[in-house]
């Protein structure tokens, strides 16, 4: 488990506020969750800044750019501290970091002519790198004749495995014995093989009648051999019924391992690339819902994927197939025994429901087919409490905040926020009531009103809230946590202080008592930033970003439901523009919302 993450002087990350303490696990999907602008960008840099045996941080990407400064990263994994710096890198003697991440770039074409030059931007995807270099072809790798010859006398009863030699499964699978075979260098295991070979080269007769009388006592010590049953276990496939098969299996690639080694792991290890490549070509192919035939192809002695321009493919097309390009990449690297970090950047909160659907499926995939310690991480900004973007097994999803923050909607706020939307409009007494409850609760007005009488007696609806200064009493409350980086607040009620604040500030900008009414007396904030407008007020970019929070906030229907735009007040770019709206004061006192 890694249970710990510090980053010093890289990108957004200085010295301080710069640890994590978090619970990463392996072989679970570790969604961790912290607003846009916080640094998860930073923290994917710094792994990839992770090469052989220390960190390199390009000097743009240092913290405030200030190359005098010295950069480092540092886990815990397993309760051991693993430390990168500029002379030293334990993380990757311990741990393979693989990141996943959007492809999308802007590339520029300039042209000269006459004099003038001209340049036209457009958005092209980067290639993948699949395979960085291919395996060479191996020909003329097993010869019937010189595996007789090896054996000596009755070598003819060995079977002829050319056929068997044209399979790139039987091939791939090679590789995975030679751990056998290097065992079986030892003098006490090459005894257990020329026992047997003397036993059989004892039969005389036709290659029939030899191989009649072959035993299966001839392999009872052989078979009891540990890493002889392993090789059973890796060519089980392949292995005839008769124990004399399984042996003549093992002895001709035995052969072949003492005697071509280096020829026989290449041969093996090109199997596997052909084998992979026409399962990422399928893949590939079947997720390609774009008009352009996209596979593989050879650049150089690597395999790469090309994608086309951004503008010949939808969003959605594009984001999937790279998305998948890059994890069936990461997978075909893997090896057993390995432990790797796979950091997937934010690539989930931009795909779409379907695609969501389909890279999750990959990825649980992926954590059921490995035999090594995988600790994949999603980075996100949308917590899965209020996005329900995730369908992995709730066993497999393992959810960590960078930043802890328990904004929650009070019941009190959502319901009294749903009943004033659960008023009938056709209904005149009730329309009346929801006009009044808009006018002196839900938007900014200088004077008051009492229709606490009207608002009826239901669980967690305060009626005082419908009288004086008490709603915004409460909302004061939750304000003043809000600026003070607090981790618990409501975000319904510092949304809704938010919209009394713009427009008081832009109440208090008119002079004009008919000009003040007008603008109590127009409905909608953003047809009252307008109204001002057109009065020559000077209405601040900003008052029109934050509409788009506290617009929707006002708009529940049930009290059960949540209106996610709410939570984008953990964005530390929306939690200063807020603060100047407040003069950056603190505490904020209830002039400044009333």
């Amino acid at each position: 488990m890694i249970t710990s993450i510090k980053i010093e002087n890289i990108k957004g990350f200085g010295t301080t506020n710069n640890s994590f303490e978090i619970e990463i696990k392996s072989q679970k999907v570790n969604l961790l969750v912290a607003p846009n602008g916080f640094g998860k960008s930073s923290i994917t840099l710094a792994f990839n800044s992770l090469i052989r045996g220390k960190i390199k941080v390009e000097e743009n990407s240092l913290h405030q750019k200030n190359n005098t400064l010295v950069p480092s990263l540092s886990i815990t994994l397993d309760g051991d501290v693993l430390i990168a710096d500029l002379t030293n890198n334990a993380i990757s003697r311990k741990l393979t970091c693989c990141t996943i991440n959007n492809r999308l770039k802007v590339q520029t074409i300039s042209k000269s002519f006459g004099g003038i030059s001209t340049t036209k931007g457009f958005l092209s995807i980067d290639s993948v790198t699949i395979v960085d270099s291919i395996p060479e072809k191996v020909s003329n790798l097993y010869k019937y004749s010189d595996v007789k010859t090896n054996f000596g006398s009755n070598g003819k009863v060995l079977p002829n495995l050319s056929e068997l030699f044209s399979r790139e499964s039987f091939l791939e699978n090679i590789q995975y014995g030679f751990d056998v075979f290097e065992k079986f260098e030892t003098i006490r295991r090459s005894a257990l093989i020329d026992d047997v070979k003397t036993k059989i080269k004892n039969i005389s007769g036709s290659r029939e009648i030899i191989i009649s009388n072959i035993l299966d006592s001839f392999f009872t010590d052989l078979e009891n051999d540990e890493f002889y049953k392993i090789f059973g276990e890796i060519f089980e496939d392949e292995i005839g019924e008769s124990l004399f098969e399984k042996f003549s299996l093992f002895y001709q690639l035995r052969y072949l391992y003492k005697s071509s080694k280096a020829s026989l792991l290449k041969a093996s290890r090109r199997a596997s690339y052909d084998i992979f490549k026409k399962r990422f070509d399928f893949n590939i192919r079947h997720i390609n819902t774009t008009w352009k035939d996209l596979k593989s192809k050879k650049e150089g002695n690597a395999l790469i994927l090309d994608f086309p321009h951004a503008d010949e493919v939808s969003n959605g097309q594009r984001d999937i197939l790279t998305f998948i390009a890059q994890l069936i990449k990461f997978k075909s690297s893997i090896k057993k025994g390995k432990k790797y970090l796979l950091i997937i950047d934010e690539v989930f909160d931009y795909l779409d429901d379907a695609n969501v659907i389909a890279a999750q499926y990959y990825i649980s995939n992926l954590l059921k087919d490995v035999n090594c310690e995988i600790y994949p991480v999603i980075f996100t900004h949308l917590d899965p409490k209020y996005f329900r973007n995730y369908i992995f097994k709730p066993s497999l999803l393992n959810v960590q905040y960078l930043k802890k923050v328990d904004a929650v909607g009070s019941d009190a706020m959502k319901t009294f926020i749903a009943h004033r939307e659960g008023l009938d409009k056709n209904n005149p007494t009730e329309m009346s009531l929801y006009n009044d409850l808009s006018k002196y609760f839900f938007h900014y007005s200088p004077n008051t009103i009492d229709r606490s009488a009207d608002i009826p007696v239901k669980p967690n609806l305060r009626k005082t809230w419908a009288k004086d200064t008490y709603l915004k009493e409460y909302v004061l409350e939750e304000l003043n946590k809000y600026v003070s980086a607090a981790t618990q607040y409501d975000p319904y009620a510092v949304s809704l202080g938010i919209r009394y604040r713009i427009e008081k500030v832009m109440y208090d900008d008119f002079t004009c008592s008919t000009e003040r009414d007008e603008f109590i007396n127009t409905h909608q904030t953003d047809k009252k930033l307008k109204y001002a407008e057109e009065h020559d007020a000077l209405v601040p970019d900003a008052y029109y970003y934050l509409s788009a929070i506290h617009n929707e906030a006002d708009h529940l229907k049930q009290p059960n439901e949540e209106k996610a735009c709410v939570y984008k007040l953990n964005h530390p770019v929306i939690q200063n523009i807020v603060k100047e709206l407040f003069n950056n004061s603190y505490p904020i006192m209830i002039d400044m919302i009333h």
